[in-house]
């Protein structure tokens, strides 16, 4: 048995189709609206549906304004702060936040890897991040950042003058959708701080300028661990210990142990005020002293 044939006729090509003006046109049409569409996209939206998911713990992440730029995809006002509106100043907050696609990331099959630079403090910082395997991880510098800019530290100091610039490195690491329980390390550098004119609870403190303050540190699970601490300027110190950080700040618990000693360069106040620390019986002048209590109301034994 033979299946008949089917003659399929031949379609002409309509005319316009091969008209070069009638490309041009779908061409610039297609770029058009992909161009509209991305410029319409609910940046905004989405973006706080994704900051929604990570929130978790007292500490929470916030955004202000969000879209794309000649620098990449911007995000202004970006701010994590105790989750309680009362309980104290940002933690962290910039004026804007650039991102941009890694594109070695990309080339080794992660997409979700981006470059990031910021505003911040009067400073800058540069990095990277990437999400991978559920975590997210990353490396960051910062520069010149100015203290008395940074009003978590400001508010533990109502009244007096605070100076100076902090540079670092950090690098960290985050598992799941808890930020807080991550962890991170890097080193830290104050150049030129000053404290000047200031009181706390009520009692007049001596002013003091530090040259170069420097520390490595770590970070995991609220704990801050301070190691290889120094300071040089009015006062020579060297230390080490934990920080515990709490909600809010100023209630963070302190767990330090440093050695305070007096240098060419330290005024007679400071000098009279090193007199007074107290130490064990018959113990020298540069002996450790403890710090204990709280980062608003500190202890020294």
């Amino acid at each position: 048995m033979r299946w008949p044939q089917i003659r399929i006729p031949a379609l002409p090509i309509p005319e316009f189709l091969g008209n070069r003006m009638t490309w041009i046109y779908l061409a610039y049409t297609t770029v058009l609206f992909l161009v509209c569409l991305v410029l319409t996209f609910p940046h905004e939206l989405l973006l706080r549906r994704a900051v929604e998911s990570v929130n978790r713990g007292p500490m929470g992440l916030d955004v202000g304004s969000a879209g794309l730029s000649f620098k990449g995809y911007e995000v202004s006002g970006l701010r994590i702060a105790p989750r309680d509106q009362d309980a104290g100043a940002p933690v962290l907050e910039t004026s804007h936040v650039w991102l941009r696609p890694t594109f070695g990331q990309i080339i080794r099959g992660n997409p979700y890897a981006a470059t990031i630079s910021a505003e911040l403090y009067g400073g800058t910082l540069d990095g990277e991040v990437q999400y991978k395997d559920g975590g997210i991880s990353g490396s960051i510098a910062w520069k010149d950042l100015s203290l008395n800019k940074y009003r978590a530290l400001t508010a533990q100091i109502p009244e007096g003058q605070l100076v100076g610039k902090v540079s670092g490195t950090m690098d960290f690491e985050a598992r799941g959708n808890n930020l807080a329980q991550g962890q991170a390390s890097g080193e830290l550098a104050i150049d030129g701080a000053a404290l000047t004119q200031a009181k706390i609870s009520g009692f007049s403190i001596p002013d003091i300028h530090l040259r170069q303050t420097k520390t490595k540190y770590k970070a995991t699970g609220g704990r801050l661990e301070l190691q290889d601490f120094s300071s040089t300027g009015d006062v020579s110190l060297q230390g080490s210990g934990q920080i515990m950080i709490k909600d809010p700040v100023g209630e963070s618990v302190l767990n330090l142990r440093v050695t305070l000693a007096a240098t060419p360069q330290t005024p007679d106040a400071i000098k009279g005020a090193l007199a007074l620390l107290p130490h064990q019986p018959g113990a020298k002048a540069d002996a450790p002293v403890n710090i204990t209590g709280t980062l608003s109301h500190p202890r020294l034994r």
